[in-house]
């Protein structure tokens, strides 16, 4: 059953989207009607779109595209608040992006977005065995000038330190649900640690979680090592939360961004044991009633 106030928060959503798109002044965007579209997918490129116009957004599309499809599900499931975090940031340039992000999606929704971003602050750890692909990376790689960054990011929060070490106390502080993840800490063992959010109390977390894995392409990267080696054993080790790619997401993006390689990078977290994995949350109209207007189907 579609409930009423879902499919209100929805439409009131919808407007606040166009609005801002409207502030933005590009009238081949404002022309459309995106509410009678039989998917969500046509407004959110409209937004995404406007979101990398600028230089601080464009450097990751792929963070503002998950940022925004993150926090438009956060409101739709009428979630005030959320999180994004980015496991590993280096010189910062993917946190400055991120906060960005983070800005242009509470304008648009209304919903606060807190930043976060983990890193050690000295570089890579050393690896500790072929699972971390030390043919690829060596210790101190990717250093912070902690300072340096301090001073760029405005209201991102680091947390400095291993992620086996940090990553306790992040959960444990019970920020808001957790919507958007990327994992750019390059080791398999570090990735491994960084999935103890995705296994958190489901108060923590979204029902469905946006995520970007950066080193899951080419080099000598594999099912049985790096990243894509830790989403095979959590997804082995649970029943009730699982890592998929977002199959297909070429199809769907602005053809600009279809080709890029990030398109193949972006996965979801299913928390199918969170109490709102099953409410409608809007990114398909048409089925209800074969055409593009919703309606409840137990009419």
């Amino acid at each position: 059953m579609i409930n009423r106030q879902v499919k209100r928060a929805l439409k009131g959503t919808l407007h606040k989207a166009r609005r801002y798109v409207q502030s933005l002044d590009q009238e081949d965007e404002v022309s459309r009607d995106y509410g009678k579209d039989d998917f969500a997918y046509p407004w959110l490129n409209a937004l995404f779109s406007s979101m990398v116009r600028d230089g601080r957004a464009a450097r990751k599309p792929s963070y503002a595209w998950g940022v925004l499809h993150g926090v438009y599900l956060a409101s739709a499931l009428e979630i005030d608040s959320v999180s994004v975090l980015e496991f590993g940031v280096a010189g910062g340039n993917g946190l400055v992006a991120l906060e960005d992000a983070a800005e242009k999606t509470r304008d648009i929704f209304g919903v606060r977005v807190d930043v976060y971003g983990f890193d050690t602050g000295k570089g890579l750890p050393p690896p500790r065995d072929y699972r971390d692909l030390p043919n690829l990376y060596r210790e101190a790689a990717f250093p912070m000038d902690v300072e340096k960054l301090k001073r760029r990011v405005k209201s991102a929060q680091l947390r400095l330190g291993l992620v086996e070490d940090t990553i306790a106390g992040f959960i444990s502080a019970r920020p808001a649900p957790v919507a958007f993840i990327s994992f750019d800490l390059d080791y398999y063992s570090s990735t491994q640690h960084a999935f103890k959010i995705l296994k958190a109390d489901r108060g923590l977390l979204l029902p469905r979680v946006h995520c970007y894995f950066d080193d899951i392409m080419g080099f000598t990267c594999s099912e049985f090592n790096g990243e894509r080696l830790a989403i095979a054993e959590f997804n082995a080790e649970h029943q009730a939360r699982k890592i998929s790619p977002i199959y297909g997401l070429k199809y769907y993006l602005p053809p600009r961004y279809a080709q890029m390689e990030w398109s193949e990078e972006m996965y979801m977290a299913h928390i199918f044991d969170h109490d709102l994995y099953c409410r409608y949350d809007g990114l398909v109209r048409r089925p209800f009633d074969g055409g593009t207007n919703l309606r409840d189907p137990d009419r």
